[in-house]
């Protein structure tokens, strides 16, 4: 199944549109010439993701290191802060427990296209 999200041009200004997939939210995030498909749901507590702000996170380092990374890879729950790898869709915190459901995206003709 294929849903048509949108215009590259059009998702790139907005940064975040949801649509649905087999009758679910996703959420299409540009982070400059990529895009990404996840679910539109924190598998906390349901709340958009895209409401929530798209930033980095402090990466493993050494002791008294704090090192900032992942810039704009990581999507934060608008409610109470969950964080999420945009590129696979796991936990920062707890990767082998929770996630979002991630979705294959493609540009077709100046349009931005999830495969579901």
């Amino acid at each position: 199944m294929q849903v048509v999200a949108g215009s590259v041009e059009d998702l790139r200004r907005e940064g975040c549109r949801v649509v649905s997939v087999e009758g679910r939210p996703v959420g299409v995030v540009s982070v400059g010439e990529e895009f990404y498909a996840v679910s539109d749901r924190c598998p906390h507590m349901g709340a958009s993701m895209c409401v929530g702000s798209l930033s980095g996170t402090l990466v493993p380092s050494d002791p008294h290191e704090l090192v900032y990374g992942m810039d704009d890879r990581v999507i934060r729950c608008p409610w109470h802060g969950w964080e999420f790898d945009l590129s696979t869709g796991r936990s920062l915190l707890e990767p082998r427990r929770y996630g979002l459901r991630t979705y294959d995206v493609t540009t077709d003709d100046g349009q931005v296209v999830v495969h579901a």
